[in-house]
This record gives structure tokens, sequence and C-alpha cells, in this order.
């Protein structure tokens, strides 16, 4: 399904059985693909039907859902699969026997395209879950740190503590027009997502 096409941004959002988001973004002739699991075959065919080049391979974080693709994706097209340095450790603890090409950092910025992707560090769900956001096209990928009306599973108090530091980041950050593509659920607005000024500094 197509979702968008602004700024020179398309994005194509799949969806796994269990739920999880996927998305492929296209920028000219280069494309990425963020957190996808399930969708290979229907990358490959919009590849080679538009003689489309895989560019980068991200995961918003390194849960086994994420990354289990990530053998295959690397084989048929090659990519670069980026992962942010906080996050590696996640990866070693899955069944997933691929290292990453690029490591990343915040505010690090990829080019797709004619346009960035600025990665930002929004701790929580993981120690190294990231968003990605394309400013020109009003886009963040937001993996399960934000979603509609509320955020990722947190896993005790230091998680939760920087959950709040991350997601009031976000709300500090984010221009209200951005569409939100979330890790899972509907997607939304940030201008929806007002709760996140009402948060508590943890």
């Amino acid at each position: 399904m197509k979702l968008k096409d602004k700024g020179n941004l398309e994005v194509k959002h799949f969806v796994s059985q269990s739920g999880q988001n996927q998305y492929l973004l296209i920028s000219g002739r280069e494309t990425a693909t963020i957190d996808v699991s399930e969708a290979i075959d229907e990358v490959g065919q919009i590849l080679e039907e538009r003689g489309l080049a895989l560019k980068y391979v991200l995961v918003t974080h390194a849960h086994q859902s994420h990354v289990q693709a990530l053998p295959l994706l690397k084989q048929k097209f090659g990519a670069t699969f980026c992962l942010h340095e906080y996050e590696y450790q996640h990866l070693k603890e899955t069944d997933v026997d691929t290292e990453p090409d690029q490591i990343l950092n915040d505010n690090d910025t990829l080019k797709l395209g004619n346009l960035d992707i600025r990665v930002l560090l929004t701790a929580g769900h993981t120690k190294g879950s990231v968003c990605f956001w394309i400013r020109e096209a009003d886009a963040l990928f937001s993996g399960s740190t934000l979603l509609k009306k509320g955020y990722g599973q947190i896993w005790g108090p230091s998680s939760m503590s920087l959950m709040h530091f991350s997601l009031k980041r976000l709300g500090s950050t984010i221009p209200a027009q951005t569409t939100i593509y979330t890790g899972s659920g509907e997607l939304t607005k940030m201008a929806n997502e007002g709760w996140i000024h009402c948060m508590r500094s943890a």
C-alpha cells in the first residue's frame, strides 16, 4: 500500500502477521527498508518492476522480529545494514548472524536520493532504539518509541526514565504536521500526540 509521496519521498507500507509495520522508502532511484520482516517478496517485486536499488536496510531496534530478515535482505539486495552502536548487543542476543555495515550515532545523517534521513537516538524500548526523521518530507519513522496515543513496551524504572526523556525530545523537536509512521498500530500525526507535553520529568 502506498501511503505518501511528498518532498520526493514515496512510502510503501506493509504489515506483518504479528501486526508489525514495515516500510519501503523510495527517493529517486534509491530505496531503504525500515523494520522489514516478512515483506521481502513485496519489496523485491517493487525494486524489480521499477529498476530501483536498495541502498539501506534500517532497523529501529534489534529485537528478533526486526532483524530476522537481515540475512535474506543482504543476500538478495546487498544493501548497507545500519545499526545504532548501543543496539549491537541486542543483535548479538538474537540468532541472526549478520554484522552491521555501518554503525549509527545520534544525529547522523543518511542520504537517500535527494533526502536526508536523520538518526535520532530514542532509548527506552531498548537502549539503542532510534527514530528516522526526514524533515523535508514531514515523516518520522518511530519504531516502538512513539505509537498512536502511547509508546512501546518498557522494562522497568530505568527503561521508563529513558522513554520519558526520548518522548519529550520528540515532542520538542518534531513539527506538528509530521506524519508518524509507527512500528505497530495506526499511523498518526505529531499534532495529535499532545499528551507528550504533559508528561512529568522522570
